[in-house]
């Protein structure tokens, strides 16, 4: 029993003499510029993982050794301090902000740089500014934020991210690629659609490299480069945050269609010009009409509801000096305003950050999404993913749904005009898409004793995605019925035999798989010498993709059948099955060089070599040049401008490449076929068959864009005001493009993409702002740009018919105008039809002879000859009367205006989004007539009639003298919006503390809130009438840190 207890006592006397060693250290930390505390500072004891961080009121208490002890005191953005406490029991520590760290650093080509020692076009966006954004897809964030970065779409169908175009992209190609940017995450490059699942509580730095700068990414920067990198832990005290939102969606604007009784009344007046007898049933009797004004069904409105969305992201950050961790996940859902849409993404990341020893650090990173996108299926009548939304507006709205609880069988049968949205809704079939990506990424980074400043990094990355595509269609039933009415137009009486409609009928997987890799090595070197700053780079990266898809689908469901191959019986097909791999070898060089923070300079070269194009024709080699000259650091200016704080001329130039082009065009594919074989003998079986798919180009490589800018980049007034303006001209050439035009028929192929076009794109960009502080409690700031670009077709693909005529493309943009005819006015009695023919006996619209209510155009020249030339004006608009009838077609100039108000914890920013330099015009299936199973918009209502002859519109009968493009139809270009309203309140601290929390904040989001500009009196300002319209959501939230 003694022993037991003498041991007890004796680890007690040790606890006590281990406790008696340390003492309790107090103290609080203080701004050195504001002279107010500072909550969240990291306090740790040196050399050990202990530690703490100061709360609301700055102030920190740490047990620390009685002898010896050092305690480490840091702050992003603030120098840090080592500081030996020794015997003292208390301490006040002032933290001054370190310039060096405050200056903005941004992340650029596989590193990063100091904003100051920029010497490339490089627009860079505060994730904070977008991060409380209630959007699904990170670009739809970035609207009216960055100048020659052009976002489109998003906001509308949940799912449908928005896209974007990087200034005025130079490319041709027509197999496979599109106008999208290389998008580089975490130094990998990664699709498209990684980056747009990204969420933006993942996102510590994005940069744009809009010229010369992306060439350290070679053969694919053509168009531009986003560079992300995304949150690392950080030392210190494990901080969480919390963000919850949710938001509600309508429409920013409802398409308005003719009612009832106006479709009624305009297919009335449509019959009597047509000719139709005054007694002929087509007509709708007046009893008829009286019964649509009282009984009207607006299909669009019954289906269409608000919609909701939630995102929650949690992320948890800390560490040591030794080793810091990050994790974080995200959830966002949103629903359709339809039944049946929706859409959710379930995000997470999480990496560890560790200093094996003083000159080792080792990192790991995984990341991975999920996505889950479901639309209705709408097969009948043709599959567009549009088609739901254009059905519930095109159905006239004298047709009810339903008549005694029976479905109607709408008047266009099996077409697509005779979609029964509501009957499709209840079978609940479906299109989705589920995506699964799973992300690695591990370096090892050696920081070499010997020469300090000389580091060797490897980095490799694996990305493992699944995708799972299926299309669930079956069939329903629809009723006709005797009708009512005088002439049989109202829906009702007696029912007759069901009609089965098919929406499909079957079942349709597309699996697909993609496994790939980046591995590269890279010796870096960075160094200042006095006045002299040098780093340089050198790498090799390799990289291989394969992918991997199937679709398989099999036909007859029986009815009450599931979403399972079992409901199926009828016809199976399996194929295609397609496979691809490919893989890129690169060797990559930069240099930069600083004197004085004065003169900057930078060179780099990429050399590629890529799988899609033959061996002797894989490489290519991208160099880049640019310089700064930072004439505020001329004693000049120091001493006699001391207002401008910065002034820098740069300059670059940049040879890239564009491989946007399907791969092994330069072997000669084929495709087997069965029963397509030749015959033999009198055998009539015949063998399996071969097919020639297009021609082979062994000679074909990549795009060649040279990428030539310069700017200007300042600061005034203590960096209040701020200042960059960039020019540019790229210079694209051996552009890829499949030559159509100039190829005769007889050719009797398909043709490859062959490097034979020449295009020009140039631009300007400006963007300012001001920041400024008023007293202790307001801030505030107010940011503007302009941006302008243009191209210039130099040689292009054009058919021997159009060369030197006004439809020759060549030495011209490739936006000249809309073509169409010049619009004169409209015929408004006979009376000025006879007139007009008497001075010009022999006109004639689209071979019709004028009549009261068309439109009338201006002859503009005769028929085409044999030379291709025209005849003289021959009083005849034909198709040959065609011009271009205006500068441009698209808005060439886009602005964005932004503002920021701050009071004390209270905060409100704004962001409009504009353009303007275009022309607008009514949609082309606006133009088009209505029918008695297809509706337009409400703007018919007022056509011409002989009663009416002062309307706006023509008589809606003669549709070939007036659906066709001309002056008649436009509309005012000019768009400006309000993409954001954010409305902030940050509780104070002393109420945190209360709450046992560091922070919190409550969040107000508009999204769209206001549209200041609409030409259109039908629809919304942007988009077509007839497809899903964009959203305005308002969303409430909370932020917690912990």
């Amino acid at each position: 029993m003694r022993k037991p207890l003498l041991l007890i006592f004796t680890l007690l006397l040790a606890a006590l003499a281990a406790q008696a060693q340390n003492r309790v250290l107090k103290g609080v930390v203080i701004d050195g510029v504001s002279k107010e505390p500072m909550p969240g500072v990291s306090i740790l004891i040196s050399g050990t993982n202990a530690g703490t961080a100061t709360d609301v009121e700055g102030k920190f208490a740490l047990n620390v050794p009685e002898s010896g002890a050092k305690v480490i005191i840091s702050y992003v953005g603030f120098v840090k301090q080592e500081i030996e406490v020794a015997n003292r029991g208390s301490l006040t520590v002032v933290l001054e902000p370190d310039v060096k760290a405050l200056e903005d650093v941004v992340v650029v080509g596989y590193g990063e740089q100091k904003r100051s020692h920029l010497t490339g076009a490089v627009a860079t966006v505060r994730m904070k500014d977008v991060e409380e954004l209630p959007v699904g897809d990170i670009s739809s964030a970035l609207v009216g934020k960055l100048p020659g970065v052009n976002v489109s779409g998003g906001t509308a169908r949940p799912g449908t991210p928005a896209s974007i175009v990087i200034r005025n992209p130079t490319k041709a190609s027509k197999d496979g690629g599109s106008n999208s940017p290389l998008y580089i995450i975490d130094d990998v490059i990664r699709s498209e659609a990684d980056f747009q699942l990204l969420d933006a509580s993942e996102i510590e730095n994005l940069s744009v490299l809009k010229d010369g700068a992306a060439a350290v990414y070679g053969a694919r920067a053509a168009l531009g480069v986003i560079v992300v990198r995304t949150k690392r832990g950080k030392a210190g005290k494990p901080t969480v945050s919390y963000t919850a939102t949710a938001g509600v969606s309508d429409a920013a604007y409802k398409s308005k269609m003719m009612n009832g009784v106006q479709l009624a009344t305009y297919l009335n007046d449509f019959n009597r010009s047509r000719g139709l007898a005054p007694n002929d049933p087509e007509y709708y009797s007046p009893d008829e009409l009286d019964y649509f004004r009282n009984n009207n069904y607006n299909w669009f409105d019954m289906a269409w509801k608000p919609s909701f969305n939630t995102r929650h992201a949690v992320n948890i950050s800390g560490g040591t000096e030794r080793a810091t961790f990050f994790a974080g996940a995200t959830y966002f859902t949103q629903n359709g305003n339809v039944d049946n849409i929706s859409y959710k993404k379930w995000n997470f990341r999480a990496s560890t950050d560790v200093n094996v020893t003083k000159h080792i650090k080792v990192g790991l990173g995984v990341s991975g999404n999920l996505s889950d996108n479901k639309l209705f299926y709408l097969k009948q009548g043709g599959e567009n993913v549009e088609k739901d939304v254009t059905n519930l507006l095109n159905t006239p709205q004298f047709i009810p749904p339903y008549v005694d609880g029976l479905p109607v069988l709408l008047p266009g049968g099996s077409n697509a005009s005779g979609f029964h949205f509501f009957e499709a809704q209840k079978l609940n079939n479906y299109t989705r898409a589920r995506n699964v990506v799973l992300n690695v990424n591990a370096y090892l980074e050696y920081n070499m004793p010997f020469l300090p400043g000389l580091k060797l990094r490897t980095v490799y990355n694996r990305n493992l995605g699944n995708d799972w595509g299926k299309q669930f269609g079956t069939y329903y039933k629809t009723y006709g019925f005797s009708m009512l009415g005088e002439n049989k137009h109202i829906f009702g009486g007696t029912p007759n035999a069901p009609t089965r409609l098919n929406n499909g009928d079957r079942l349709r997987f597309n699996p697909g798989y993609t496994d790939g890799y980046q591995l590269n090595f890279n010796l870096s070197y960075a160094r200042d010498f006095g006045r002299h700053s040098v780093s340089a780079l050198a790498l090799v990266e390799q990289s291989e993709i394969y992918t991997e898809s199937i679709a398989t689908m099999k036909e007859g469901i029986f009815e009450g059948g599931n979403d399972y191959l079992m409901s199926a019986f009828g016809a199976k097909d399996i194929g295609p099955n397609a496979a691809n791999e490919s893989g890129i070898l690169s060797y990559v060089g930069r240099l930069n060089y600083s004197f004085a923070d004065r003169y900057l300079f930078e060179v780099s070269f990429r050399r590629d070599a890529s799988t899609k194009f033959a061996p002797e024709y894989r490489w290519g080699t991208f160099p880049q040049l640019s310089a700064g000259w930072v004439l505020s650091e001329e004693r000049l200016f120091r001493e006699k401008l001391s207002f401008i704080n910065n002034l820098k001329l740069r300059a670059s130039i940049g040879f890239l490449g564009g491989d946007r082009t399907a791969a092994w065009q330069w072997l000669q594919r084929y495709t087997p076929q069965a029963s397509n074989g030749a015959v033999f003998g009198g055998n009539s079986d015949r063998t399996v068959g071969i097919k020639l798919e297009k021609l082979p180009n062994y000679y074909g490589r990549w795009d060649d864009v040279t990428k030539k800018n310069v700017g200007i980049d300042a600061s005034f007034l203590n960096n209040r005001l701020s200042t960059t303006i960039d020019a540019y001209h790229d210079h694209g050439y051996n552009l890829l493009t499949t030559l159509a035009s100039s190829v005769p028929l007889t050719i009797g192929s398909v043709m490859p993409a062959e490097n034979y076009e020449t295009v020009n794109s140039f631009g300007l960009e400006f963007a300012t702002g001001w920041s400024d502080r008023i007293g202790k409690n307001i801030d505030y700031n107010i940011g503007a740009f302009l941006a302008w670009s243009d191209n210039k077709n130099v040689f292009v693909d054009v058919a021997a018919t159009n060369r030197g005529s006004w439809l020759d493309p060549t030495g011209r943009s490739s936006d000249r105008g809309l073509q169409g005819y010049r619009y004169l006015g409209m015929f408004r009695s006979q009376e000025e039809v006879d007139r007009y023919l008497e001075k010009n006996p022999d006109y004639t619209i689209m071979g019709y002879v004028p009549k009261p209510g068309m439109l009338y155009y201006q002859d503009i020249r005769g028929p085409r000859q044999t030379d291709g030339t025209y005849a003289a004006p021959d009083g005849k608009i034909t198709e040959d009367d065609q011009e271009f009838l205006t500068r441009k077609e698209n808005n060439h100039y886009t602005f964005g205006l932004s503002f920021g108000f701050g009071f004390k914890g209270f905060k409100v920013d704004v962001v409009t989004a504009g353009s303007f330099g275009g022309q607008g015009i009514v949609d082309g299936d606006a133009r088009k007539k209505a029918a008695k199973d297809v509706s337009r918009p409400v703007f018919w209502a007022d056509h011409y009639t002989p009663e009416n002859s002062n309307a706006k519109y023509p008589d809606p009968y003669w549709e070939e003298t007036y659906s066709m493009v001309s002056s008649f139809w436009f509309r005012n270009a000019f768009a400006f919006n309000m993409r954001s309203l954010n409305v902030s309140y940050q509780l104070g601290q002393n109420v945190a503390k209360r709450l046992g929390i560091t922070s919190a904040k409550i969040i107000g989001v508009g999204l769209n809130p206001i549209t200041f500009f609409n030409p259109y009196d039908y629809k919304a300002a942007s988009g077509a009438y007839n497809v899903y319209p964009q959203m305005r959501t308002w969303s409430l939230g909370l932020n917690l840190t912990l």
